[in-house]
């Protein structure tokens, strides 16, 4: 919650060049297209066949058993779930002759998600169970580079698309074989009645709990585009770029163009045999070009395109094409401790960083619990939980929030685009937000929230002309990852600052600046440039609400957050830099140390403030002062 974020691009190591080694190397395709992949493992010669895995396998099978005797319902949707293993032939016996080949067991549990359309029971293979040489198997597995865009990259670019759509792959991991030497890795113990005997079954797909799991998917999808993707390249590259795992969200900027790359899209996958599945979108036309089975259950085109889904963590409305929040906090128990403040905060799932002003308080909060030492399960003092108390019940009103999901635009209208980024500090925090500027064909002006962040100061005290470098920081990266994720040439982007401080050092020598300085003006520099800062009035500054927080219930009403200052709906922007920047290194040193005598008096009055024994506090000062 306060680390300070750096935007470094990481090399791949030598494991990760291992893993894709092993992969191109030693990947095969069945007549029916399906791909066999092996299991990359750090070494050829395993210790964690070693172990005595079976034993305990069996002991957590028992375990399993008393569990599901309690619960008819999970016994019954658990038990067909296996037999579908058996069925699909995704797991087979053990022959009597291969028993006492080199193998690993791995237990098995149940995972429950009710909220999901499809599988809301899933058995997790536990690859990271230890044998009797306290070796595991994901001990021994690589697990591979990433290969997908993080997810608020693939938000992005999701909301640039008029027509949009989601959808993702029917059991992915489950689609791709492994070897049969590398299915004895991934054995398991199963029986449906507990009056039969124990049989020893293997895995022959990849397998969901094991380390290489979501490498060995991922890269099997990228593999499928590559092979069957050349007759339809728009198709192929949307599938490298526009996944999440397996969840699957793109569009075009018409309904034609959508359909078309939809259809590509399946017509590639199926080749690799993988099946798309919960086809969802914004428009009632497109969804009507698939069968009802291949359809979200949670779409109704009886009268007009309606309901909510999932997509990727985020409610989305798709009948009004905008985002919500829906969140279903735990009932309130008698103890308040750092656990259950944590845990609730860490519902708020808001990826883009929408509600970043509200979510500071509950940042800061966490903070001041960790600074008065509290241990997990301890109650807080009543000061901590009336303030938890305040906030908690001011995110009932997160659902009355809605934002666009559409930004307005279309590849006919990127000249006309612009990103406007705001950043700004406090003595607590620093915070940066981002805005999508589109002027449409009739000559109007419409602006929409991309993305923002906030990170809470160190309690290691800094001045504030450095948290205010910190939050220029912070806006560079967040810059940077729209400019990448959404095509936006660098030209098009301009970033503001309320802080001349922060523009005198980006617009000097970074040469002349201290380390800390110098460092972060250089990355800066890397990531966007100096030649689009401007400066901003405070008051027109919307980043100072992530940088101070606001409660929700004014958040809800703030036209300065959710649509930014004024004067960017102007049809002509005026771009200024207060003429008295000055990059004299003296001037800012001075500047610097003023901030921080200030800083430390604030510090010191506090703790005078909260201090029983002023006679000791005030003789260390004066000690201090000597």
């Amino acid at each position: 919650m306060w680390e300070q974020e750096r935007n470094e691009t990481r090399l791949p190591t030598p494991e990760e060049r291992k893993c894709e080694e092993i992969y191109n190397t030693t990947t095969t395709r069945t007549e029916g297209g399906r791909y066999i992949v092996k299991l990359p493992t750090k070494t050829e010669k395993l210790k964690c066949v070693e172990g005595n895995t079976r034993d305990i396998a069996l002991k957590r099978l028992y375990q399993l058993e008393k569990r599901l005797e309690k619960d008819e319902k999970l016994k019954k949707e658990y038990i067909e779930i296996m037999e579908e293993y058996k069925t699909l032939n995704h797991m087979e016996e053990v022959p009597k002759e291969e028993m006492k080949v080199p193998a690993v067991y791995l237990p098995h549990h149940a995972v429950i998600k009710y909220e999901k359309e499809t599988s809301k029971v899933r058995p997790v293979f536990n690859a990271s169970q230890k044998g009797s040489n306290k070796v595991s198997l994901n001990d021994e597995l690589l697990v591979g580079p990433q290969l997908q865009d993080d997810m608020r990259s693939l938000i992005l670019r999701w909301r640039m698309k008029r027509v949009c759509f989601v959808a993702d792959i029917q059991k992915m991991y489950r689609q791709i074989l492994v070897t049969k030497e590398d299915s004895n890795l991934q054995r398991i113990l199963w029986r449906s009645n507990q009056d039969e005997p124990v049989k020893d079954y293997r895995l022959g797909r990849v397998t969901f709990g094991t380390a290489s799991a979501p490498y060995l998917a991922v890269r099997t999808l990228h593999q499928v585009a590559t092979d069957e993707g050349y007759e339809h390249t728009d198709a192929a590259q949307v599938i490298k770029q526009d996944f999440y795992m397996d969840d699957l969200m793109s569009g075009k900027d018409n309904l034609q163009e959508a359909i078309k790359i939809a259809k590509d899209i399946d017509s590639i996958l199926r080749r690799g045999g993988f099946i798309i599945q919960k086809w969802c979108s914004n428009n009632a036309e497109f969804l009507k070009q698939f069968e009802l089975s291949q359809r979200s259950t949670k779409v109704n085109l009886e009268i007009h395109i309606d309901g909510s889904i999932r997509a990727l963590g985020l409610n989305w409305n798709i009948g009004t094409d905008k985002f919500q929040y829906n969140l279903n906090l735990p009932a309130l128990t008698d103890r308040i401790t750092k656990r259950t403040i944590l845990s609730d905060i860490q519902r708020l799932f808001d990826p883009l960083g929408w509600l970043a002003p509200s979510i500071l308080p509950a940042k800061l909060l966490i903070q001041k619990l960790w600074l008065q030492g509290m241990a997990w399960d301890e109650n807080v003092t009543e000061e901590i939980a009336q303030e938890w108390m305040d906030l908690r019940n001011s995110f009932l009103n997160l659902p009355g929030i809605e934002i666009d999901r559409w930004l307005q635009t279309s590849e006919s209208l990127m000249k006309n685009v612009s990103v406007h980024g705001f950043c700004d500090a406090s003595n607590r925090a620093y915070g940066a937000v981002a805005y999508m500027r589109v002027i449409t064909v009739e000559g109007k002006v419409t602006i929409t929230i991309i993305a923002a962040k906030s990170r809470v100061a160190s309690t290691k005290a800094k001045s504030l002309p450095r948290l205010e470098l910190n939050g220029a920081v912070l806006l560079a990266g967040l810059l940077k990852q729209i400019k990448e994720a959404m095509k936006i040439p660098t030209s098009q982007i301009y970033a503001w600052t309320d802080s001349t401080i922060v523009l005198s050092w980006l617009f000097g020598d970074p040469a002349r600046w201290n380390i800390y300085v110098r460092n972060r003006v250089v990355e800066i520099l890397e990531d966007i440039g100096n030649h689009n800062w401007y400066h901003v009035q405070s008051q027109d500054n919307p980043a100072d609400l992530a940088s101070r927080g606001m409660p929700l219930t004014s958040l809800k009403e703030n036209k300065l957050w959710w649509n930014g200052p004024e004067w960017l709906h102007n049809k002509e922007i005026e771009y200024s830099r207060p003429k008295n920047i000055n990059t004299n290194l003296e001037r800012k040193e001075v500047i610097e140390v003023n901030s921080k005598i200030e800083n430390e008096r604030a510090s010191l009055i506090s703790k005078i403030e909260n201090c029983d024994d002023l006679t000791e506090l005030l003789g260390r000062e004066r000690e201090r002062q000597r």
